[in-house]
């Protein structure tokens, strides 16, 4: 979703021009963005090789440009000669610092949500903006509650409770459905 195709759908919730305060548009879809981020947060991952003999490893994920908040941790090791994936906790988490201790072995993947990318007077209507897709009907609907919420109150509530309806709509959603049929 760019930003442009943001800015067109929160004016059609209620008003022909568009503001000239685009200052209160970047902050109303930077506050949503943050918001919805938590509930639909977008993903990276960070995976490190164990060999078992280190001491102890320290990982500083705010290092990462999109580092936000660590989310989980599993390991692939060999168990009777096949590879497993487990939930990981052999770490101590520190608000971004993870260490991981000794006699360890298997590949850790780290996962953590990454920041949206926020908007500013420099981003163009042509710019994606991030968030999970299934997410993006959320976007204009919070935005415009932060946007006109203290000038059009009965208004912003319609929009927070439309936004609250398809937020519960989005995640009632099944998952994809298939059905694996065969394998080893």
């Amino acid at each position: 979703m760019t930003y442009g195709e943001v800015k067109e759908s929160i004016l059609k919730l209620g008003y022909e021009t568009s503001t000239d305060e685009d200052g209160l548009f970047i902050d109303g879809i930077n506050r949503a963005l943050r918001f919805i981020n938590v509930e639909f947060p977008l993903t990276a991952t960070y995976e490190v090789t164990l060999n078992g003999t280190d001491d102890y490893e320290t990982i500083d994920f705010s290092a990462m440009d999109d580092f936000d908040v660590f989310l989980k941790a599993t390991i692939k090791k060999s168990v009777g000669g096949r590879m497993q994936i487990f939930p990981f906790a052999d770490i101590t988490v520190d608000d971004s610092i993870v260490k991981y201790y000794e006699g360890v072995s298997g590949t850790v993947t780290f996962t953590y949500r990454t920041r949206p990318t926020m908007v500013t007077d420099t981003t163009s209507d042509s710019d994606d903006l991030t968030i999970l897709y299934k997410a993006e009907p959320l976007l204009p609907l919070l935005a415009a509650f932060y946007i006109w919420g203290d000038d059009a109150p009965d208004k912003a509530a319609q929009w927070k409770n439309d936004y609250e309806d398809m937020k519960i709509l989005i995640k009632g959603e099944p998952q994809n459905r298939f059905q694996i049929v065969g394998g080893i």
